[in-house]
């Protein structure tokens, strides 16, 4: 079994509230909380769909089992703050371009416990992304739409694809 847990968020959101008005084209402030909470959950959404943080986050990740050799999701990872195995400390080495690999010193371990933080990322792509998400869902605020059910949009999917990594 492997658990990831948040424990706290540093970073700031990569898309403003004014960024998604000028987007959309709304003149009002009306909207602004609503935006503000649209715009989180359509971050959230990208970054468990590419399982990385897009806003910097502290983070402990839990696996019962290893060979000795696992990933930690949701990188780019900025410091690794503790592993222990079974409750004791551990000696490791990491790993990958993004420092997202462990390997542990002592081989196969039960009860893998890892504390760390990761950067976040930032860039165009991205953006775009979260701008075309909070976009959709600003315009189906509504459980009904009328004519059509409206999903994530297709390319806000292929935008995102270059950044997804799998971890099995």
């Amino acid at each position: 079994m492997r658990q990831i847990k948040i424990n706290s968020v540093t970073g700031s959101e990569i898309v403003t509230t004014q960024d998604v008005k000028d987007y959309v084209r709304i003149d009002t402030s009306a909207d602004d909380t609503i935006i503000g909470r649209m715009i989180e959950q359509a971050r959230i959404w990208c970054e468990n769909y590419i399982s990385r943080d897009i806003v910097a986050k502290t983070r402990t990740y839990y696996v019962d089992r290893t060979n000795g050799v696992f990933d930690i999701p949701f990188a780019p990872v900025n410091s690794i703050t503790s592993v222990t195995v079974q409750g004791e400390a551990a000696e490791y080495t990491v790993l990958g371009l993004d420092n997202e690999t462990i390997e542990l010193d002592g081989g196969s371990a039960e009860q893998v416990k890892v504390s760390y933080s990761t950067t976040g990322l930032s860039d165009g792509l991205l953006k775009q992304a979260i701008l075309q998400l909070v976009s959709t869902y600003y315009d189906n605020r509504a459980d009904y739409v009328s004519g059509s059910i409206n999903e994530i949009p297709s390319n806000v999917k292929s935008i995102l694809s270059s950044y997804k990594s799998m971890f099995v």
